[in-house]
């Protein structure tokens, strides 16, 4: 199969929000179970992409807000490099020069999922580049080898997730809702949050309403949870402050921190009270050396 010698394009990759989550159990391989509901919001990084054949294959990345970037070690060459494979076991794979910019919204390290976008953006634009046969099955299981949220972002929508990032049902059409993040002037290493976890490898039975998110519920309010804020928090007592300054701010229906944080969000029903709650975070929170960043939810708007 013949490609394009030279090929561009760029693609947006969305930030996710954890509407809750919760630790099923420790696994034997180490890796945690986990049921969680996640919400693709409107906050972005953009990959621009150029392919040019030539005689073998190799990738560069480069992106300016990323001080020590280790291009081979960076889920976007590795995600690239996954699909090469796959292309070449399929006899479809043109050899030649991939070549990434990758320009960051999302921040780094603050349990939103970044990283997992840029993978997951890249493995959809090479599978059509490619043209490959491929199963969405086989997809999402190619993409938890390579990091847990990154199923998720294959098909970015209101879904629960369960096991290791690999097993994703479908949540109903969603409410409109609208996110002030406040990320602090620190982050969190996903690898600590885990090991500072004291999950038992026995599985617990998960009572978790994820009902509240389907918009014919009509929730004034949230209850939301997260394994990880205990030991998070306990660390970071900053983060806990957020969250309450959040939970106590006009408008808000909900706080959180988002994965294993750093950041901490919270939601409204109308974008006027997400301004106002932002400008008044800015106040409060900007000396402390905060930054801030407002979104929504996809799930109505793609």
């Amino acid at each position: 199969m013949v490609l394009a010698t030279t090929f561009s394009s760029f693609i947006l990759t969305p930030a996710k929000v954890n509407l809750g989550l919760k630790i099923v159990r420790r696994r034997e391989d180490s890796y945690h179970d986990i049921y969680t509901v996640m919400e693709p919001i409107s906050l972005a990084d953009t990959i621009y992409c150029e392919f040019c054949s030539a005689a073998e294959n190799s990738f560069a990345l480069q992106s300016p807000q990323l001080m020590d970037l280790d291009a081979e070690s960076n889920l976007v060459v590795r995600a690239a490099r996954k699909m090469v494979e796959i292309a070449s076991e399929q006899g479809l794979a043109q050899s030649g020069h991939w070549n990434f910019w990758l320009e960051k919204k999302i921040p780094s390290g603050a349990g939103l999922g970044g990283g997992s976008s840029n993978a997951a953006g890249i493995m959809c634009l090479l599978r059509d580049f490619y043209k490959l046969e491929i199963t969405h099955e086989r997809l999402i299981a190619a993409a938890a080898e390579l990091g847990a949220d990154i199923p998720f972002f294959l098909k970015p929508e209101l879904a629960l997730v369960e096991g290791i990032g690999d097993h994703l049902t479908s949540l109903p059409e969603t409410q409109e809702r609208y996110y002030l993040l406040v990320k602090p002037p620190f982050s969190i290493a996903t690898g600590w949050a885990y090991s500072s976890l004291s999950a038992s490898s026995e599985k617990r039975l998960v009572n978790y309403d994820i009902e509240q998110f389907d918009r014919k519920t009509g929730k004034s309010s949230y209850l939301l949870e997260n394994d990880f804020e205990v030991p998070v928090m306990a660390s970071n007592p900053m983060l806990a402050e957020i969250k309450e300054w959040l939970l106590c701010s006009s408008g808000s229906l909900g706080a959180l921190m988002s994965g294993s944080g750093s950041v901490v969000y919270s939601i409204y029903s109308d974008l006027g009270e997400v301004l106002l709650a932002e400008a008044a975070a800015r106040k409060r929170w900007e000396p402390a050396g905060c930054e801030f960043f407002l979104a929504r939810n996809l799930n109505l708007f793609c």
